[in-house]
Parts: structure tokens; C-alpha cells; sequence
């Protein structure tokens, strides 16, 4: 097994959108192959204050261009509880590094752990070949599924956790019956790392229909498929996700 990444701090962090802080405030946070580990420091003793980040919960993490500050920004979904089942909430927290290398160093380690893979620091620089390339996702989007309003929900929910996410996509819209089972049964599908249907019940049959129609049907199959149910009833994905546990 490789081994983890090193500690390193970002001070003066702004704090999240969780727990606003004082810009004067100082944090030390440290990675590990599980969680990021935030201690906020104070002249005070007793004052500090710790908060554990698991990185099953990290959506993804961005170190915005210049001539922003050099920012570590963390999308975080804590899972929180509703009248029936479990629901997961937003939350933004943005940490100033002392140096823009320092925050993508932090950004890329933090990425690498998501993919499951670690990196090495080569003195002050890390390796960058050692980055997993950016996920591929096709998303298939039915305009018409929950009363016209599937697009909508997509542009609003589920693009900018893509993003967040740092995933590459592309998005098509589906224009008639059956155009999802065409266009699954022709293209090159070692270009796409899964397929993601946004839609109710029923574009997920033209996708499996379409994998099962290719000459490569064995190997296309084993593709990973997705739904995001946006139709009116979404009778299958609940059964999916119900079995899924």
C-alpha cells in the first residue's frame, strides 16, 4: 500500500457556509486516506474547536483560478434526517492557503483519495502524472418525463454536483420514442466511464435494450448504467434503489 499524504495547513480560512467564521481566524487542517481533519486555532487555551470531514461525505473540492485568492473549496453532504429516510445537505467551506500551489497540492491530493488512488509529494511539487483523469459520464435526458420539468431539475440538482464533483459529461437530449436505444446501440462506448439516465421508467429500458442490441452486447452490458429519476411515478428506480439497500 502507498503511503498517505503528509499534514499541511491552510490558515486564515474563511470558514464554510456551515459554520461562518471570523476572516481573522486561523485553521490547520490535516489529510488522511479517510477524512480531512480541521483544527481551528486560537490564542486562548480551550478555545479550539475540531471538526471531522469524512471523505465518504466530500462531493469533490475546486482551488478557484486567479485572480482569486488561492482558496481550498469543499463540497461537503453530511447525510441529516428526515420524516422517512435519510437526506443530505449542501455545505460550502473555503479555506485561504498561504500559497495558490499549496491549495491545488491540497486539491489534487484531496481528488486522488476520492478516485481511491494516492499521490506523491516530490519535494515541494507533487507528481501530476500520478492524477487520475477526470471521470466521463453520459447524460440522457428525457425533456417531457415529470410533466416537462426533468430538464429543469437537471440544470438545478444535478449538473452543479457534477461539477462540483470535477466528472466531464455530455448531455443529450432525447427528441422521440426510442432515440436512447438507437444512439446506445451505435456509439463508441470505451469513451464513457457510465451512463446516467435522467428520466423516469422508461428510458431506462431503451438503454438496456440498446447495450443488449450491440454486437458487443457481452462487454456493453457490464457497462455501468445510472438513473436519476425525474419521471411521475419512478415505480423501478424505487425498486432498484429499494433493493440496492
Amino acid at each position: 500500500s502507498l503511503p498517505p499524504p503528509p499534514p499541511l495547513s491552510c490558515p486564515n480560512s474563511p470558514g464554510g457556509s456551515s459554520a461562518p467564521a471570523s476572516p481573522t481566524a486561523h485553521y490547520a487542517l490535516t489529510l488522511t486516506p479517510t477524512h480531512i481533519h480541521v483544527q481551528r486555532l486560537s490564542s486562548r487555551p480551550g478555545k479550539e474547536s475540531r471538526l471531522l470531514l469524512p471523505l465518504a461525505e466530500l462531493l469533490g473540492c475546486s482551488c478557484p483560478r486567479a485572480p482569486a485568492p488561492p482558496l481550498l473549496v469543499l463540497y461537503w453532504y453530511p447525510p441529516g434526517r428526515r420524516r422517512k429516510g435519510v437526506s443530505r445537505r449542501r455545505q460550502v467551506r473555503a479555506y485561504l492557503a498561504e500559497s495558490r500551489a499549496e491549495a491545488e497540492k491540497w486539491c489534487a491530493g484531496i481528488q486522488c483519495l476520492l478516485r481511491e488512488q494516492f499521490f506523491f509529494l516530490i519535494g515541494p511539487e507533487f507528481c501530476k502524472s500520478m492524477m487520475p483523469r477526470p471521470r466521463r459520464l453520459l447524460l440522457l435526458v428525457n425533456p417531457f418525463s415529470g410533466r416537462g420539468q426533468a430538464m429543469q431539475w437537471c440544470q438545478t440538482h444535478i449538473l452543479p454536483m457534477i461539477r462540483e464533483a470535477s466528472i466531464s459529461y455530455n448531455l443529450i437530449q432525447t427528441e422521440r420514442q426510442n432515440h436512447a436505444r438507437e444512439l446506445i446501440r451505435e456509439i463508441s462506448l470505451p469513451e464513457w466511464d457510465g451512463i446516467i439516465i435522467i428520466s423516469g421508467d422508461g428510458l431506462l429500458h431503451e438503454v438496456i435494450n440498446g447495450l443488449m442490441e450491440r454486437p458487443d452486447w457481452e462487454q456493453a452490458i457490464k457497462t455501468p448504467v445510472g438513473i436519476l429519476p425525474c419521471g411521475s411515478g419512478n415505480a423501478l428506480a424505487g425498486s432498484i434503489n429499494h433493493y440496492a439497500g
